[in-house]
């Protein structure tokens, strides 16, 4: 059985796996993202992958940034931008584990393992959209992940939201601040999105503590009203933004993931405000697309990742 290390690179963690060709786990771990410097980075890497040497034949990666998978190349690195700028990673991690290494940007990857054995499965063209910090995902096209011209299609996080505020000669937007005041999708349309909302329908501070999204569906579910017209809004702005792709992709099945997806409500809260939506602007030539719940959650990243790993190497 031949079998693979899996390794997917998040803000706060890195997250390991040793896996079979199935991507099923046989072991596993975390240790501390190290976001100071690439050598602190790769020794946490060679760390843990040390007591499995001889026992994996190839290394998938999937981490932050603008990635480019076809050549190794890491463009930027979101979380890890003090120092993942422009930089030949898979070849860097190659050198310290030797064995073939791939890397890929986490939103591909999610998408990746959902076309690959989840809710996408046997969709020739679909869209992932993973809600979270801000909206992960991306987009399946002839059945594989289609990564772009320059290996950045599918950052729906960034879709323009407010013409207003973009049209004006003052703005700029040289680092993510505040999320919720950036005029993009992500903005309005995340988790993030989701309880800033929430703070300003109860008047919160919001600069002062904020509520989960656990916290807000426990509120509606007791029939909270600011939490019951909190999911309304937040739906609606989902709904928008995927009709605004569905014109530009005309994709079968949306799949929508992240953390809140598991809240029951979320759903068909989503699918109410894209019925209506559809129904209300038929002048619209583009084809409502199916929504479906990803079937994958903490490990969605690592097993897209070797399924990427596959297709590059094989």
């Amino acid at each position: 059985m031949k079998q693979y290390l899996l390794i997917d690179i998040g803000g706060t963690f890195i997250k390991y796996s040793l896996a079979d060709e199935h991507a099923q786990k046989i072991s596993g771990g975390k240790v501390p993202t190290p976001l100071t410097n690439m050598d602190d980075l790769l020794a946490a890497i060679e760390g843990f992958a040390a007591p499995l040497k001889g026992q994996f034949e190839g290394c998938a990666i999937s981490m932050p940034g603008r990635i480019d998978t076809k050549h190794g190349i890491a463009h930027t690195g979101g979380m890890l931008s003090a120092f993942m700028w422009e930089q030949p990673f898979a070849a860097q991690v190659e050198e310290r584990l030797g064995v073939p290494v791939t890397i890929a940007n986490d939103g591909k990857c999610a998408a990746a393992a959902e076309a690959w054995t989840g809710a996408l499965a046997g969709t020739d063209t679909g869209l992932v959209l993973v809600l979270g910090t801000g909206i992960g995902g991306g987009i399946i096209l002839n059945g594989k992940v289609y990564m772009g011209a320059h290996s950045a299609a599918g950052e729906v996080s960034n879709m323009v939201t407010d013409m207003a505020v973009m049209e004006l000669d003052s703005f700029t937007l040289k680092k993510v601040e505040k999320l919720p005041s950036m005029p993009v999708w992500a903005g309005n349309s995340s988790a993030t999105g989701l309880i800033f909302e929430y703070a300003k329908e109860k008047g919160m501070d919001p600069d002062g503590p904020m509520p989960t999204g656990e916290e807000i569906f426990a509120a509606y579910n007791a029939g909270e009203p600011e939490a019951q017209q909190t999911l309304k809004i937040f739906a609606r702005r989902v709904a928008i933004g995927i009709l605004s792709v569905q014109s530009i992709l005309d994709v079968e099945k949306v799949a929508i993931g992240g953390g809140i997806s598991a809240a029951d409500a979320l759903m068909p809260a989503i699918q109410t405000e894209l019925d209506s939506l559809f129904e209300r602007c038929p002048v619209f030539p583009m084809l409502k697309p199916e929504l479906v719940r990803c079937r994958y959650g903490n490990d969605a990243n690592m097993i897209g990742a070797l399924k990427l790993f596959f297709e590059q190497k094989h």
